[in-house]
């Protein structure tokens, strides 16, 4: 059987006016590999799916197995782990593909995006790239997107405004401080031991009512621009679970607000204002 696995045409216009067609087969009869693809690729720091970058035969028969010597680089290899760790991607007898896997490491730290380039090694078992022309389908680039964005957290430490009430429904525009005759104010500190810079935990302010369980911790997505709780969502005012569906935060005004539904009693919000 001939062997060919990838076919590129190429339209030459001659000059003579003709319209004929050269096709070009690239083929090499002891073999070749190559990259399924070589668009780049993307993957985030904080996933749980890798980024897999399989290899391919160019090849009828693979009775021995073949091993594929392969580099990877960057500007900073700390930021994620390669399998196989060794360079060497071996490609069982038999079979005709196999993977490289890039796995991102959550470092916590704000150091931008990263290219990983995976280039095949010409000392692998077979030539590379299509036809083994060492030309295409024997570099890819994967572009590690980092997933931690700057905050100054220090500014958002100190007392804050709460400002809460229901914003449609019968009982709009009350809050529950007005229902129960309560009023409310919160201290935001540092959490203890945070490494990530984005976490604070919450105390009611001496002398208010409890409009967060006290010791509460919140986060803030900086990516995003949002906040979340880390024990998930918080009860609010000693009286229902308050399972917003968005929040925000602003660096500018140090505002912190979530709206969405209060269980059954209708749409509601809070504002977390620093005074």
């Amino acid at each position: 059987m001939k062997y060919f696995k990838y076919l590129l045409v190429i339209a030459i216009v001659a000059v003579f006016s003709s319209c004929d067609e050269d096709i070009v087969i690239y083929d090499n009869p002891t073999g070749y590999i190559q990259f399924a693809t070589e668009d780049d690729g993307t993957v985030n720091e904080l996933t749980e799916d890798p980024s897999v970058t399989t290899v391919i035969l160019g090849t009828d028969s693979n009775p021995n197995g073949v091993n594929v010597n392969f580099t990877v680089t960057s500007s900073d290899p700390s930021r994620y782990t390669v399998s196989p760790s060794n360079g060497v991607l071996t490609i069982p007898a038999g079979e005709f593909s196999g993977d490289i896997i890039i796995t991102p490491v959550d470092n916590f730290d704000v150091d931008g995006d990263v290219e990983i380039t995976i280039t095949l090694e010409t000392s692998s078992d077979l030539p590379v790239g299509i036809g083994g022309e060492n030309t295409f389908f024997n570099v890819r680039t994967v572009n590690l997107v980092d997933n931690d964005c700057p905050i100054d957290i220090n500014a958002f430490v100190g007392t804050y405004s709460v400002f809460e009430n229901f914003t449609g429904g019968t009982n709009a525009p009350l809050g529950l401080s007005d229902f129960f005759g309560e009023s409310y104010q919160v201290e935001l500190a540092l959490l203890p031991g945070d490494i990530t810079g984005t976490k604070v935990v919450i105390t009611n302010s001496t002398g208010f009512d409890t409009y967060f369980d006290d010791g509460v911790v919140m986060s803030f997505l900086t990516c995003n621009g949002a906040v979340s709780f880390d024990a998930g969502f918080p009860r609010v005012a000693l009286f229902r679970t308050f399972a917003y569906t968005a929040s925000s935060y602003s660096e500018a005004d140090l505002v912190i607000t979530a709206t969405g539904p209060l269980a059954t009693f209708g749409p509601y919000q809070f504002t977390l204002t620093k005074l």
